[in-house]
């Protein structure tokens, strides 16, 4: 995809300010946690391994690239949920349209497989390498989402994306950070160190999957910042915009195994009405009592070719929630 045009310095600086203003005030959470998250220590970080990343990989700028909410966008008091945010994508200078509670923190649930994807194709260049399922994988949380994943089965690492993005599925989360760091530990270290080198100064990540942690977060700016480099590969957007897609793996004994994963996204099953005009690239859903109903996704326009992120954060229910999505992609004109 093309590559974004940096800011210049007095430019990058200006937007920024709006930004850290809005972090400092709305980033805060009524639940304690074991270590709260402070802006200060957020973008101190961020600094920190901005500098080793720039010694070794010339890393990028905080503001290069990004579409920051300030005066003059759309305001999205319209929208019931706690907070949303559509920008526009794949554009040099990309645009924020439509807002509401940016940089509020909240709960990411399964939205945080997109990061999970993010990390194992940066770091896996041959997803027809196979793995197979260990114990760890085996998730005992009650009413958690899973791939019906079997411990000493062997699937390779696109099946298993699938089996994480499509069905949500928890256990294929766990299987996909082992397959890529060799520990779910490891792999989440390298999650956060993704994070901060995306500018994401409000996220944190405990698992790859979302389970509930106090200390797992995000702001709807940063899922933007995560969904927008994941869409730059084409596996992350063949798998979020496949509307079903079959697995056949091996079982424990070594025979062939198939299984049907339907997708979470109701656009994209046909249960609710894609908005005249657009296509449905994919993104990610994402429930659970403390994040209530979630949605990312990415919206193609018919006309023109041109691409925006959409995200609702902690709608009431999945009628609210796809609702508050479709009143938000009205916004696009």
């Amino acid at each position: 995809m093309t590559k974004h045009k940096a800011f210049s310095s007095g430019r990058g600086q200006m937007r920024l300010l709006p930004f850290l203003l809005c972090l400092m005030l709305f980033t805060g959470c009524q639940r304690k946690e074991e270590k709260p998250y402070s802006i200060h220590d957020g973008i101190r970080r961020m600094n920190a391994l901005n500098t080793a990343y720039t010694e070794i990989n010339h890393a990028d700028g905080f503001s290069r690239g990004l579409a920051l909410p300030e005066d003059g966008t759309a305001s999205a008091e319209d929208i019931t949920a706690e907070a949303c945010l559509l920008v526009t994508n794949g554009q040099d200078e990309p645009e924020s349209i439509a807002y509401k509670n940016p940089f509020v923190k909240t709960y990411q649930a399964s939205i945080t497989k997109i990061m999970t994807a993010l990390v194992c194709l940066q770091n896996k260049s041959d997803l027809s390498e196979e793995f197979t399922i260990t114990e760890s994988s085996v998730i005992h949380v009650s009413g958690s989402s899973t791939a019906n994943l079997r411990v000493g089965e062997t699937l390779t690492i696109k099946d298993l994306l699938y089996g994480m993005l499509m069905p949500s599925g928890n256990d294929a989360a766990v299987a996909v950070a082992e397959a890529t760091a060799g520990s779910v530990e490891q792999f989440v270290t390298m999650m956060n160190e993704e994070a901060m080198r995306l500018g994401c100064t409000g996220t944190h990540f405990i698992n790859p999957n979302g389970l509930p942690d106090e200390r797992h977060y995000t702001t709807p700016y940063d899922i933007y910042l995560i969904l927008r480099e994941a869409l730059k590969y084409d596996a992350f957007r063949e798998i979020v915009s496949s509307a079903s897609y079959t697995a056949i793996y091996k079982d424990s004994n070594g025979v062939k195994k198939t299984q049907e994963w339907q997708n979470t996204d109701q656009y994209l099953t046909g249960e609710r009405e894609t908005p005249q005009g657009l296509v449905i690239l994919g993104g990610k859903t994402g429930t659970t009592k403390a994040a209530g109903y979630c949605l990312t996704i990415g919206v193609q326009k018919s006309s023109d070719d041109s691409e925006y992120i959409a995200v609702v954060m902690k709608a009431d229910s999945h009628d609210d929630l796809y609702t508050n999505m479709t009143t938000l992609l009205s916004k696009i004109h």
